[in-house]
């Protein structure tokens, strides 16, 4: 069967359970491959061999899920030493001439398809007729295997930074694999109650700290806490989601975006966030809806030590305001500087404090009976919203990759909307460029490119008003 089981962590498995609500819970990306006319047939072939040859280094692409027994705990991983790819790649032509408007439509269908639990968690579709030269891949993976930095990982694993001797198109690469090894209930009863043990164990070991800082005279956590708590106003953005998702890429210069935050001695992430502000706060001013105060972002925050390379989840969210209230460019990027450098102050005051585990006893039955809860009603448009849209900032690789041979011409994230939270902006550096991918719910935001226009439009603003 592979290595021992793998208990998820709380933070893993609630990617899980929250699918119970109707929205699924994957990460995915897109890359646009240069690939020649001449070799565009045959590339389908090559890139299998090419995940063959490269499935030993990752592991997160063998990873079989098992619900535990009873709900003893959360569910784990099997390790298989072996998958069949057949079941994991497809191939996918846009119509008529192509283009990149049909190829983000596709994205965004692709996006909204759950994947199977049978299987390996993952995805690649090979897209042609997108551009004459160019070839695009999509891919997703469960998010309950990774974060944004795991994705980064398994990225090392898969790309190359100078086109790789092909690999041999060997017959296991199209052959199907042979079945894995039963896991006995046994294992499965034995592997989630110890987890659930170690679990409790070190929740109440992380208590005494926990309670300290609560305490602590003049600065307590929970004040602190209360202090940095921002109100998001009521949007068209917190909205229950449907089934449908709409999708939107854009590329933006790195070089003029880093011009901004030297000119206004602000962090790149500053100024990502103001360039999101201005084009949020055109759409909902065109549409007369938006809101008096402030937009508030979520913004994911990595837990991980320098050094942690694993593929896996070591996230948190922090609030951080839009300032969309505010007309002036300059004046809006002041603003949101100013919130993220208590950001910064609150989250490395309390991040060894931040739980990303919590005991799996009955976890799979209460946590995902509280998810369909979330999404049988309209309960993300009655409660509070703490946030009004996702916005997430990866570093990524500043060369430029190859996959399989082929250079990548673009690298866009795709990500995630939920209930509430309906629209999600991800962006990644890659090769000089900032690659975004904007992901929405199509009954909330039907055209996420005039969003994407708007971006294009609120940089050149800001380098137009550079000192």
């Amino acid at each position: 069967m592979g290595k021992a089981l793998q208990p998820l962590s709380g933070l893993d498995a609630a990617f899980l359970y929250l699918e119970s609500s109707g929205t699924p819970m994957h990460v995915g990306s897109l890359m646009l491959l240069e690939v020649p006319a001449r070799q565009q047939a045959g590339f389908l072939d090559k890139l299998s061999a090419h995940l063959r040859e490269r499935l030993p280094r990752a592991p997160v692409l063998r990873k079989l899920l098992h619900a535990a027994p009873l709900g003893l705990g959360h569910p784990m991983w099997s390790e298989l030493p072996d998958i069949d790819l057949r079941q994991h790649l497809r191939r996918r032509r846009l119509a008529a001439d192509g283009g990149r408007a049909r190829l983000d439509a596709l994205v965004a269908k692709l996006h909204a398809e759950p994947l199977s639990r049978e299987r390996p968690l993952w995805q690649f579709v090979l897209i042609e007729n997108v551009e004459p030269g160019v070839l695009a891949l999509y891919s997703k993976v469960h998010h309950s295997l990774l974060d944004g930095q795991g994705g980064v990982a398994l990225a090392r694993a898969l790309l190359d930074l100078a086109p790789a001797k092909p690999a041999r198109a060997a017959k296991a690469a199209t052959t199907r694999a042979s079945a894995p090894a039963r896991t006995r209930s046994r294992d499965l009863a034995r592997t989630a109650s110890a987890a659930t043990v170690r679990q409790f164990a070190n929740l109440l070991r992380a208590l005494p700290e926990t309670v300290k800082a609560a305490a602590a005279p003049g600065g307590s956590l929970l004040s602190a806490l209360r202090a940095g708590l921002l109100r998001a106003p009521a949007s068209v953005f917190n909205r229950k989601v449907g089934p449908q998702r709409s999708y939107a890429s854009l590329s933006l210069p790195l070089d003029e975006v880093k011009q901004v935050a030297r000119g206004f001695g602000a962090s790149l992430n500053d100024v990502v966030l103001a360039i999101c502000a201005g084009a949020l706060r055109e759409l909902l001013l065109r549409d007369d809806r938006l809101p008096r105060l402030p937009l508030v972002a979520a913004m994911p925050v990595s837990l991980r030590a320098a050094g942690d390379q694993q593929v896996d989840n070591q996230v948190s969210m922090v609030q951080c305001t839009l300032a969309t209230d505010i007309a002036d460019p300059v004046e809006r990027l002041r603003a949101i500087q100013a919130s993220t450098a208590q950001i910064k102050q609150r989250v490395s005051a309390f991040k060894g404090l931040i739980p990303t585990d919590y005991p799996g006893l009955a976890a799979p039955i209460w946590a995902s009976g509280l998810s369909r809860l979330w999404g049988s009603g309209k309960l993300a448009e009655r409660l509070p919203a703490l946030a009004n849209v996702a916005i997430s900032n990866v570093p990524g690789p500043p060369v430029t990759l190859f996959l399989a041979g082929a250079p990548l011409r673009h690298y866009h994230p795709v990500s995630i909307v939920t209930h509430g939270l309906a629209f999600n902006i991800t962006v990644q550096s890659y090769a000089g460029h900032l690659e975004f991918g904007l992901t929405a719910c199509k009954d909330v935001v039907a055209r996420p490119a005039v969003v994407a226009g708007a971006m294009r439009a609120a940089l050149t603003e800001l380098l137009e008003r550079l000192p």
